[in-house]
């Protein structure tokens, strides 16, 4: 059958009785072979479809098009494999050339052939790529622009000759073939240019192509020598900057832009955005020269595209710290450059404002969810070029422009409209970052303003997050603390606004919280109106409570644990109130969580350190929400929301509170189990992990401490290993997530430990399962695990190997304090006889290598299955890099860790794996993975394993997943 597929599809494009359809079905098909199947015709068959190929191409040179595109591709792909095909650029030249007809089939071959070079389907050993590109492009560039000129030169050509040229022309260009000194003396360099003036758009957008090519060939390069510096130079401000200045004055006057066409806009950005990026460093030292490009850059951002401006954001930023790092403040090309950052100033604050239909209903005509989506996203992105104004122009001199907009818009006799004002506010508050503290020319003005802002709710939002940006400016300038506090108070009263006041509450008493210290109590007061009003969101809610602790913590005493017991109190008995009715209803239980929640993030934002009164207050309200936490967890530890608010909660008590929480620390790891036993959420999975993060601050001896959470992750895993059995791991993507999160850090944390329990082997065997998950997150999570289970004890083998010492190597810093006996552990047992049977005692605080090695040798070839089926098919590209280094850790580890356990350090390694991939490769189709190419593997496999080159191994096991990929991609 697969004989048959070369030789139908040769045999129809041969038949000239059927029509086009067929025959480019017929050479895709060979193509597709070509690609796939090469090794299934041999040097000899794949010498004869090459005869064929350029046969049925002479044939099709009318047409039509697609099928000479697909011949082209097959002949492209034959080439890049067939070694015995010496000169593809001579043969294809002598047999098309001379026939003025078939020339536009050589141009096309021509074109598609550097893409094919690089086309990753095609798989190819390093070696023989390398030696096949130089053949094929680099070898050939000079005699490609000889030929491409000819065809310029040459009058009895089709019409569209010029058009195929450029294409070939930029294909080799893009590809890094040619160099602009092979073709700065040719008229290629003119056709791109002139290229740039046709109506059709095809055209234009290769033109585009070619411009950018020849650009990027004149970037300066660390490694230039000083003659191809200066020819590049003599380049770039001859011919390239004339051009260039040109193509500016036509897009000024191209109807195309005017009327909004996004494609035209974006072909010019690219090629100014290309220039400026390629020459931003020429530009500040010669601005006499670069003067017209400069300008041309302003007017694209002057343009209406938001996409096509964006390119040249990163411009902006190169060119400001160019101008910065090579110009003094009295340089006339600093001068010329302060006054172009500042006409982007005002571009930008256009760009900023809200389109009139931005709040209009879609049906109505107005934006989508997406498109604002995308506007807000735009705004944000240029707002850093912004920054990069301020940073040429100077503070006070920046802020003068949006500072006049809004003078303009609120004391002037023209009224503008609400959105111009808000542009000019976003823009001062996207250069907050670059403004000093210290400056003390236009933000009074500024601040000053707002007192006569209008009440216009967009306006009053803007100007709130304004005053939050420059807190820290408050804090230098005290006099304006109390009015921007009334400001922000009064933005809570409209609901449009809250948002707004919740943010910059929080940053006003973050930074100032000394001079609002005294206000506490008034603060408090406002806060529970607020809160009682229902007028905020939950998450403006938790900003003002975050504000609210700042402020608490800035109180001196005595006045801190009255500022402390009144927040807290509150909470604790509307929490205790709420949990004494017999049912939950949905309000019952968003309002729980969001008394959590609260009271969650006071805790973790209150500091009083070195206050003892207020650490014994806080030491007693801990100790006292806990029963309410409890019973929380008692009676709705299942519900999503609850949990979660109660899991957050403990975790700040946990990593905040150590101290406090010791005496009851059993308590929280018990419940947090008990949670995970009757409810299977994972947020009981991401406590257990935040606990094992800071697990020694728990105890007083760390011993203590790891034992403690060694019980937590035995038996949340008993928990976990009894939900794997009737549930498949893609169903509860979450949950495999977490749990397999808090294994990595639990065996990272104490392996001594945890590979010493009882259901270790278990975990192993739930781990090796798990890699059939098909969620991205989940499935990075399980190949991380096994990658702290295995890695580490591959490096101890090679350490053992290197020193010829089964010594074990202290795991973890118990060791060095003295762990506890194996039966001080649940789950733990001694292992018996003696070094002499090559044997050792466990032992917790040495690493656990001859448990890890047993556990791979008795399931690693199941192991070894998920990982190469998942490298195959399943894994997300993204993680195969690591899933190859696990397999490579489990290939080091059965070739080494059973002869270096047994001190038989001598010993070649082990053909383990080899084996193990030969029956797994068995059963993998050759037409999915040829046969030569499966002996190829295990060849390099074993060559490398006996060697012990751990790292080529690696190399052998991505290149056979890349292949793979690349082989089956079209079957998938």
């Amino acid at each position: 059958m697969a004989t048959e597929a070369w030789t139908t599809s040769d045999a129809i494009l041969g038949t000239a009785e059927l029509g086009p359809e067929t025959k480019v079905f017929a050479a895709q098909t060979l193509r597709n072979k070509i690609i796939n199947d090469f090794s299934e015709i041999g040097e000899q068959g794949a010498l004869s479809l090459r005869d064929s190929l350029v046969t049925h191409l002479r044939n099709a040179r009318r047409g039509p098009q697609p099928l000479i595109t697909q011949l082209c591709l097959s002949l492209a792909d034959l080439a890049v494999q067939l070694g015995a095909w010496t000169n593809p650029f001579v043969d294809m030249t002598s047999s098309f050339l001379s026939d003025p007809e078939s020339v536009s089939c050589l141009l096309e071959f021509l074109a598609v052939l550097p893409e094919e070079v690089l086309n990753e389907r095609i798989v190819l050993t390093s070696d023989f790529f390398r030696q096949r590109s130089n053949e094929l492009l680099t070898n050939r560039a000079g005699d490609l622009i000889q030929l491409l000129v000819q065809c310029l030169q040459q009058t009895d050509l089709k019409p569209d000759t010029h058009t195929r040229v450029l294409v070939c022309f930029t294909s080799w260009l893009k590809n890094g073939e040619i160099t602009l000194v092979m073709v700065q003396n040719t008229p290629l360099l003119e056709l791109a240019f002139a290229a740039l003036k046709a109506d059709d758009d095809s055209l234009f957008d290769t033109a585009v192509d070619a411009v950018c090519g020849i650009i990027y060939e004149t970037r300066s390069e660390n490694d230039d020598d000083p003659n191809s510096a200066q020819a590049k130079n003599a380049t770039v401000e001859r011919v390239l900057v004339p051009q260039l200045n040109g193509i500016a004055t036509q897009m000024r006057g191209d109807q195309n832009v005017a009327d909004g066409d996004e494609e035209r806009i974006r072909g010019y950005c690219r090629i100014f955005a290309e220039a400026g990026d390629a020459w931003v460093q020429r530009m500040v030292l010669n601005m006499g020269v670069f003067e017209g490009l400069v300008s041309a850059l302003v007017d694209c951002m002057r343009l209406e595209s938001l996409d096509a401006i964006a390119m040249l954001f990163d411009f902006w930023n190169n060119l400001a710290d160019r101008t910065l790092e090579y110009t003094a403040s009295c340089d006339p090309a600093r001068r010329s450059l302060v006054t172009v950052f500042e006409t982007i100033i005002d571009i930008i604050i256009i760009h900023l404002k809200y389109p009139a239909t931005y709040d209009t209903n879609e049906m109505r005509g107005g934006m989508t969810a997406k498109e604002r989506d995308e506007f807000r996203e735009f705004r944000h992105n240029i707002g850093d070029v912004l920054k990069d104004c301020v940073c040429v122009v100077g503070q006070s001199k920046a802020l003068l422009h949006p500072y006049n907009i809004i003078v303009a818009g609120i004391e002037g006799n023209v009224q503008l409209p609400w959105q111009d004002i808000e542009a000019a506010l976003f823009a001062l508050r996207a250069m907050g970052a670059e403004i000093s503290p210290s400056e003390n020319e236009m933000l009074p003005k500024i601040m000053d303003m707002f007192a006569r802002f209008p009440p216009h709710p967009k306006l009053r939002y803007a100007a709130t997050l304004v005053i939050g940006r420059y807190t820290e400016w408050t804090y230098e300038h005290p006099q304006y603390v109390q009015f921007q506090l009334n400001y922000i108070a009064e933005g809570f009263k409209m609901r449009e606004v809250a948002a707004a006041s919740a943010q910059s509450l929080k940053f006003l008493c973050q930074d100032c919280a000394r001079f609002l210290a005294e206000h506490w109590a008034d603060l408090l007061k406002f806060f529970n109106e607020i809160v009682s009003s229902n007028t905020l969101d939950e998450g403006d809610v938790i900003e003002f409570s975050e504000a609210l602790a700042h402020v608490v913590s800035a109180v001196p005493e005595p006045s801190t644990s009255s500022a402390i017991e009144s927040f807290c109190m509150p909470v604790g008995q509307e929490l205790g109130a709420l949990l004494q009715k017999p049912e939950f209803g949905e309000s019952e239980k968003q309002r729980i969580s969001l008394l959590l929640d609260r009271l969650g993030v006071f805790l973790r934002f209150l500091y009083v350190e070195n206050n003892e009164p207020a650490e014994m207050l806080l030491s007693r309200i801990i100790n006292e929400s806990w029963p309410l936490v409890n019973l929380t967890l008692q009676r709705l530890g299942s519900d999503t929301l609850v949990s979660e608010s109660v899991a957050k909660f403990v975790r700040v008590l946990v990593e905040f509170y150590p101290n406090v929480l010791r005496p009851i620390v059993p308590q929280v790891v018990d419940a947090a189990v008990a949670g995970f036993q009757q409810t299977g959420l994972g947020i009981y999975l991401w406590l257990g992990r935040r606990i094992l993060n800071v697990h020694h601050n728990l105890a007083a001896e760390e011993s203590i401490s790891l034992q403690l959470v060694t019980q937590m992750v035995e038996k949340m895993s008993e928990a976990a290993l009894a939900l794997f059995q009737g549930t498949q791991f893609s169903d509860i993507p979450e949950t495999t997530e977490d749990y397999f999160r808090l294994v990595e850090r639990a065996v990272e944390t104490a392996p001594g430990y945890i590979i010493n329990m009882l259901t270790f082997p278990y975990v192993f065997q739930a781990a090796i399962a798990a890699l059939e998950v098909n969620q991205f997150h989940a499935q990075l999570s399980v190949i991380n695990a096994w990658s702290q289970i295995l890695n580490p004890t591959k490096r101890h083998i090679r350490m053992m190997h290197s020193s010829r010492s089964t010594t074990q190597i202290a795991s973890s810093p118990a060791g060095a304090q003295g762990a506890p006996p194996p039966s001080a552990v649940a789950g733990s047992s001694p292992a018996s006889s003696s070094r002499t049977q090559h044997h050792r005692n466990i032992r917790l605080d040495t690493y656990p290598v001859e448990q890890i090695v047993d556990l791979c040798v008795k399931h690693g070839f199941d192991l070894s299955v998920k990982l190469l089926y998942g490298l195959m098919r399943q894994f997300d590209r993204e993680a195969v890099s690591d899933a190859a280094d696990v397999l490579t850790s489990l290939t080091a580890i059965v070739s080494e860790g059973p002869l270096v356990t047994k001190a038989q350090f001598d010993a070649p390694p082990l053909p383990t794996m080899c084996e193990w991939v030969q029956a797994i490769l068995s059963q993998v189709p050759d037409n999915n993975y040829s046969a030569a190419d499966k002996q190829a593997l295990l060849k390099a496999l074993d060559e490398h394993i006996q060697g012990r080159h751990w790292l080529r191994v690696k190399a052998v096991v991505n290149d056979f997943a890349a292949a793979f990929w690349r082989r089956n991609l079209g079957n998938k």
